[in-house]
């Protein structure tokens, strides 16, 4: 009998939320949260945003029930337009909607409801909507709709937005499945396993700044459903599942040995057999586009191949595991997009697989296409994943290594000299690139040429030599070391142009000259607008840079002053982590010889900090505008 009871129990609590949910409404006369005082010029203001979801499975229940109650004070006349037009709808693929009421709060106090009449629907995807009309500035408008949907197994609910919110809330009932939240910690949980509230107030505006996690630090909320016995996602159980053996789909085991055979690998070292096999996949195995579709291989071996990304990282583990070669599986994640979760696979964050070679401590990246085998994808450096060890079915944690300043270098030398009359200026380039940015220079011009036509090349290797800024025509360009081959030696990828500037570089000041040898350097970003700093400052890779600028001093001139195009700023600190940029300059003979020399040793500058890095990045841009200053011969 207690038993019936307890069941009756459940089977009442889960018709009550059921019940609860489809039965929703507002109050009559609804209270919100004070404005605060730092918020009152801001354009609109979220007073509510709650958002309820309820998913039922078993027997003949299968259904998501959803709220979305939603209040904001317009506070400028010209924020109506951007929310005055509500959608009934979440994650597309409504089934029906049960309700959907609006209203407009006076700042008076006065109420008033739309009519249901005013409520479209549309004929193509039945999806409801409603306009509110006479808004007016200090009008709240408020509105709630529920909904009735196919289940989802997971989801992402962003609160932030442009403008602050006030309070938001969301809640989850379930019945027959397991409803888990991966929340930001802003926000606080309450209720029991049947019914979780998770409720955070004050969210501020959400800023968006260069070189910071922007997506990872948005105030948000990921869920996943699963039924009971089906919660497949924990690290231990997904990896072992996951890898257990491989699943080609276009060509067969037998197909997979032939390839491996036939890439005679034999007595090299095993560095050695992994360039070339990392060698022979990148170069030759390209990944399905969307729209096409794979077809079945007969020999893995005869060039040019299209299989899905499934199949050619499956293709590395199997030959690893073929040439008895000890690895790891790894899992991590985009560090600007967020973090590995320690206990699961949380579905709806996009995660990156690679394989750990465990002599040679470096990594193979089957979805990047650009990057070869050595150090792992820069958006994981620094950050945490998890790895899995087949050999002993176990998993660990493991933290990302950072590849040095040294790894990504990029060297220019330009020789520039003048016409006569010094209106013009002939300019002989060469710009080369190693580490990340070799390996992506040399994937994207690869990409180029394959893809698109001469005019799209040229005009990359334009703005890559120079910027867009600066106009300039190219008689001739050429490109050294393209080949997939050099990444492995990090041999710099190179290109080398001649140019003419066809805008003056010179400018007259009295019988003085000034010429804007700055702008050799190329388009530097600055930071002189954004004065102050919420987040880290996150770069993609720690890098140096290397300019050199010979200029050709015209007959009949010397170098008045060079003081434009010295500078010398620092960020203090450790050694190790810090940047600086730093130029000199120096005549020999007849030539002026300026040199640049700018490195970012961490990938992670922290806000604290910002000022001084903010100083180094303007000095950067400070460098493009600074000119030597020629005087005629006495």
């Amino acid at each position: 009998m207690k038993k019936i009871a307890l069941i009756l129990v459940i089977l009442l609590s889960f018709q009550s939320y059921s019940q609860e949910i489809k039965s929703y409404t507002w109050d009559e006369k609804p209270t919100f949260k004070e404005i605060p005082e730092e918020y009152k010029n801001q354009p609109a203001v979220v007073l509510l945003d709650k958002r309820w979801i309820h998913t039922r499975v078993g027997g003949y229940a299968f259904a998501t029930f959803g709220m979305n109650h939603f209040a904001i004070k317009i506070n400028k006349a010209e924020e109506i337009n951007k929310y005055n037009k509500i959608k009934a709808q979440d994650n597309g693929y409504i089934r029906d909607v049960r309700d959907f009421h609006a209203r407009v709060i006076k700042p008076n106090g006065e109420i008033k409801i739309l009519p249901q009449e005013k409520i479209i629907e549309t004929t193509e995807d039945k999806v409801k909507s409603i306009v509110f009309e006479g808004v007016e500035a200090g009008d709240i408008l408020e509105y709630y709709f529920i909904i009735k949907e196919n289940p989802m197994s997971y989801g992402v609910e962003v609160f932030q937005k442009e403008i602050p919110v006030l309070f938001a809330e969301f809640t989850h009932t379930q019945e027959g499945v397991k409803f888990e939240t991966f929340a930001s910690s802003e926000f606080q949980k309450s209720g029991s396993n049947s019914k979780t509230i998770l409720t955070a107030s004050n969210i501020p505006p959400y800023k968006e700044e260069q070189n910071a996690r922007n997506i990872k630090n948005l105030v948000k909320l990921i869920y996943m459903v699963s039924t009971s016995g089906m919660d497949i996602y924990n690290w231990s159980t997904f990896l072992p599942k996951y890898l257990s053996k491989p699943s080609f789909q276009y060509f067969k085991k037998n197909q997979a040995r032939e390839f491996i055979q036939n890439l005679n690998i034999g007595t090299e070292s095993t560095e050695e057999k992994l360039i070339k096999i990392d060698e022979y996949i990148k170069t030759n195995f390209d990944f399905i586009g969307k729209g096409e579709t794979a077809q079945k291989v007969t020999n893995l071996n005869s060039g040019k191949q299209k299989l899905t990304g499934g199949d050619v990282f499956d293709l590395y583990g199997f030959t690893l595991k073929e040439l008895k070669i000890p690895y790891k599986v790894v899992v991590g994640m985009s560090r600007f997009n967020g973090e590995v979760d320690t206990e699961k696979f949380v579905v709806p964050l996009s995660h990156e697989f690679m394989y750990y070679i465990i002599e040679t401590e470096k990594f193979f990246s089957p979805y990047e296409k650009y990057l070869c085998y050595g150090y792992p994808m820069y958006e994981v450096q620094g950050s945490k994943g998890r790895t899995y060890y087949p050999a002993i079915k176990e998993n660990y944690e493991i933290t990302f290594p950072i590849a040095p300043a040294e790894f990504t270098v990029n060297e220019s030398q330009s020789t520039v000299s003048l016409s006569e009359d010094l209106a013009t200026a002939t300019i002989d380039k060469t710009y080369s690139h190693t580490g990340y940015d070799g390996q992506l220079y040399r994937n994207w011009v690869k990409y180029i040429k394959e893809n698109e036509d001469e005019k799209k090349l040229a005009e990359y290797i334009q703005k890559r030599m120079f910027g867009d800024d600066f106009d300039v025509k190219i008689s001739n360009y050429e490109i050294e070391n393209q080949e997939f081959k050099y990444n492995y030696t990090n041999t710099p990828y190179t290109i080398k142009v001649k140019a003419e500037a066809k805008e003056s570089l010179t400018e007259n000041a009295g019988n003085l000259v000034l010429v804007n040898l700055g702008k050799m350097i190329g388009k530097q970003a600055n930071l002189y607008q954004e004065t102050e700093r919420k987040w880290d400052v996150d770069l993609n890779y720690a890098k140096t840079f290397k300019h050199k600028i010979i200029f050709d001093i015209p007959k009949g001139y010397e170098v008045e002053s060079f003081k434009d195009l010295v500078i010398d700023k620092k960020m203090g600190g450790d050694e190790s982590k810090n940047c600086s940029f730093k130029s000199t300059a120096k005549v020999e003979g007849n030539q002026l010889i300026v040199e640049v020399f700018e490195i970012y040793k961490s990938i992670n500058y922290p806000k604290e900090t910002y000022q001084e890095y903010r100083n180094v990045i303007n000095a950067s841009s400070d460098f493009t505008k600074a000119s030597v200053v020629l005087r005629p011969k006495k």
